[in-house]
């Protein structure tokens, strides 16, 4: 295994890591903030369903708490496609540094610079 490949292995690792603790932490907070009337509503919802949840209770911390589960979701669904590490508009390979900055990180470098006020 070449040393990129052992980057790349930890680093889905970590992203897989990161999708159960966000999904345990986003039906935390939503039954919390008491967002659904049971709990049972809860642990029976999809995720998709839990975001939709979290980014229409207009709470700003589950808001983003709803915005990172989905960038590290589409960053799980990308590793499980063999597309992981590169980037959504252009497919070239997203710079290692920023993938270390960010697992999630969907583009590459140019692509952000480009379309920053797209995808912010």
């Amino acid at each position: 295994m070449t040393t990129s490949e052992a980057i790349y292995q930890q680093l889905q690792t970590t992203l897989e890591q990161q999708h159960v603790a966000l999904a345990k932490e986003l039906k935390h907070e939503i039954l919390l903030d008491t967002l659904v009337p049971s709990a049972t509503a809860i642990k029976t919802a999809d995720l998709n369903d839990l975001i939709m949840m979290a980014k229409s209770s207009f709470i700003p911390d589950l808001f983003d708490l709803a915005i990172r589960m989905e960038k590290v979701d589409a960053a799980v669904c990308s590793v499980k496609l063999g597309m992981y590490g590169l980037c959504v508009d252009c497919e070239e390979e997203i710079e290692i540094d920023d993938l270390l900055e960010d697992p999630a990180q969907p583009r590459c470098h140019a692509c952000r610079d480009h379309s920053r006020y797209h995808h912010d």
